[in-house]
């Protein structure tokens, strides 16, 4: 359980630091937020942008005061007075106004903006209208003076008849005129008017009559053009510039306002937040000095701790190395202990083949040994009856009788078929010794212990020799061999005898007497492997067994008939020389091992 939570402490450790690293990223990122917001304003825009403003009213002011001043030096010098505005200053205010008001978090509306520009380029408009209606009015009045003045002087010169009368009413009509343009209403306007019209009613002579109707027309231009001047007057200083103005003025300053208070009050969080701020890191110090001081006490007891247990890990070294020492020297034993048990078995199976050809060997001398005493005394009496022959002093009567007695003895030989049968027991038992001699032979081979530890093998011999010792345990098995052309194996070949032997008695021990069959096949699945496959029918190996088999003392027989180191054995000579070892297995089916070794390993390794 303590090995989870330290897991766990270790899988969780880049957690708390990315989350300490986002806490830190957060604060410090509020604290720029509200530093940026608290400096959100800026003072020399909107200075500019107020100022911008002021400068238009100020045009507006300056326009309305010449509008004033020239309608009412109307008739004068001033009349022709242009405005004192520069329309390239004009536009250069309003484009500073605009790129201004754009730099601001609080902005003036765009739509406020170019109304104010097109109201300004309006009352342009209709102030150059009024100074040309203004214009033409003061050349009308002045027209008309002149025309009253040449008339009376016309008059004046006929001071007979009805001239002089008119020219009066041309003055009263003048002075009518004069009147309405000092105060314009409607009734000085009718009475104006009407003046010209009596004044237009008046007969004259022809020369009269041009003069009169040149004072009347000028009369009726003045009139004209005073009101055109009025009219345009009005619209110039009634125009929307002081609205829209007082309306910009009043939002940019409603907006400036909010700007200026919710910086304020963003500056009062700052403070606030960054007084929290430094209460947290005056709080982390605190933390962090007496984490210090439990961290240098924990490092002076580890350090204590470690020397101790350097101290400790001294002694279950030595321990560890002692007991490492007794496991090899236990392990070397259990190898040795089934090397002794398969050599057990092989012994056992070797006594029985010797066995076999050495009872029939023995029937067959003791045979020849009944059947000897007949034989020696006929070769004896033959033998006498020989040395009676070359003696000078036999007589006829003896070597008659030892002549029969040759005879009867040789009749007692032949009978029965002794001699045939000598011969016989004597080809069996020489045929018995060969079997004998055969069987030794592949023993000696087997154990191969006239040869180096490693060497190049044929695992043919090797199969043939292992099939040969295990010959008793296959018994009546059936054994199907498929030796193909392999090339030799640098290999320790009583290593890859012993791996033959203990895969061909695992077969044997998985198959039953009758019916049961051993397959080995030998191949080279590709130029640089060679490859042993031993499969038999038996009753196969459970899947949930099948991943235990080449552990060390696993076994699935009984107790006191299996050490359990067969197959793990098997596993580390053939890992040890580079190769592989697989099994595939169905229970009920049977069982294939196959052997996969290099033809050329780089580390061969040697025999134990």
């Amino acid at each position: 359980m303590s090995v989870q939570v330290g897991t766990w402490s270790t899988a969780a450790r880049p957690v708390r630091y990315a989350a300490v690293v986002v806490a830190a990223v957060l604060l410090f990122g509020g604290w720029g937020y509200l530093y940026v917001k608290s400096r959100a304003v800026d003072l020399t825009a909107a200075t500019d942008v107020l100022a911008s403003l002021r400068e238009l009213k100020e045009v507006d002011g300056r326009w309305n005061d010449w509008l004033i001043g020239t309608r009412l030096a109307a008739g004068t010098d001033a009349a022709a007075r242009a405005s004192t505005v520069d329309p390239t200053k004009l536009a250069r205010i309003h484009a500073l106004l605009a790129m201004k008001s754009y730099a601001l978090d609080h902005p003036l509306p765009p739509s406020t903006i170019s109304g104010l520009k097109a109201a300004f380029d309006a009352k342009t408009k209709t102030i150059a209208e009024f100074a040309a209606a203004s214009t033409a009015y003061t050349q009308a009045l002045a027209e008309l003076k002149r025309a009253v003045e040449s008339f009376a002087a016309a008059a004046r010169e006929r001071s007979s008849g009805i001239a002089p009368l008119v020219a009066r009413d041309a003055e009263r009509t003048h002075e009518a005129v004069l009147a309405y343009v000092a105060q314009p209403s409607p009734a000085a306007a009718k009475a104006a008017e009407g003046a010209v019209a009596e004044l237009a009613a008046i007969e004259l002579p022809d020369l009269a009559r041009t003069e009169l109707e040149r004072v009347t027309g000028a009369a009726r231009r003045v009139l004209a053009d005073k009101a055109a001047e009025d009219a345009r007057f009005r619209d110039a200083y009634f125009a929307s510039t002081g609205p829209r103005l007082d309306s910009a003025l009043r939002a940019f300053e409603g907006g400036f306002g909010d700007s200026l208070a919710e910086a304020e009050r963003f500056r009062m969080y700052l403070l606030v937040y960054s007084g929290l701020l430094l209460l947290l890191a005056a709080w982390l110090a605190w933390r962090l000095t007496a984490n210090y001081r439990v961290i240098s006490g924990l490092n002076r007891k580890l350090k204590e701790a470690n020397e101790f247990l350097e101290h400790r890990v001294e002694e279950r070294t030595r321990d560890l190395k002692n007991a490492m020492s007794q496991l090899k020297e236990q392990e070397t034993l259990l190898i040795q202990s089934e090397k002794m048990s398969s050599l057990g078995q092989m012994v056992a199976g070797v006594a029985h083949e010797v066995n076999t050809p050495l009872a029939y060997v023995k029937a067959s001398l003791e045979t020849v040994n009944g059947r000897m005493p007949k034989i020696a005394g006929a070769l004896a009496e033959a033998e006498k009856l020989i040395g009676m022959l070359h003696s000078d002093r036999t007589n006829e009567a003896e070597l008659s009788a030892q002549f029969a007695t040759a005879s009867r003895s040789l009749n007692e030989a032949h009978s029965g078929g002794a001699l045939p049968d000598v011969d016989a027991l004597v080809k069996d038992g020489l045929y018995g010794i060969g079997q004998i001699a055969e069987l030794v032979t592949n023993l000696k081979n087997f154990a191969r212990l006239d040869r180096s530890k490693v060497a190049e093998f044929d695992l043919n011999e090797g199969l043939n020799s292992a099939l040969t010792i295990a010959k008793n345990q296959l018994k009546k098995r059936a054994v199907q061999k498929v030796l193909g052309a392999i090339p030799k194996v640098p290999c320790a070949p009583s290593q890859m005898n012993q791996v033959f032997l203990n895969l061909l008695t695992n077969a044997a021990q998985a198959t039953a007497e009758e019916g049961g069959v051993i397959s080995v096949r030998t191949f080279q699945p590709d130029p640089g492997k060679v490859a042993i496959e031993i499969s038999d029918n038996g009753h196969g190996i459970p899947a949930d067994v099948l991943p235990k088999i080449f552990d060390p003392f696993f076994t699935t027989k009984e107790v006191g008939k299996g050490t359990g180191l067969g197959l793990s054995i098997t596993y580390k000579i053939v890992e040890s020389h580079g190769g592989r070892i697989d099994v595939q297995s169905k229970v009920g089916v049977g069982t294939k091992f196959t052997v996969t070794l290099p033809v050329n390993p780089v580390v061969v390794a040697e025999a134990a």
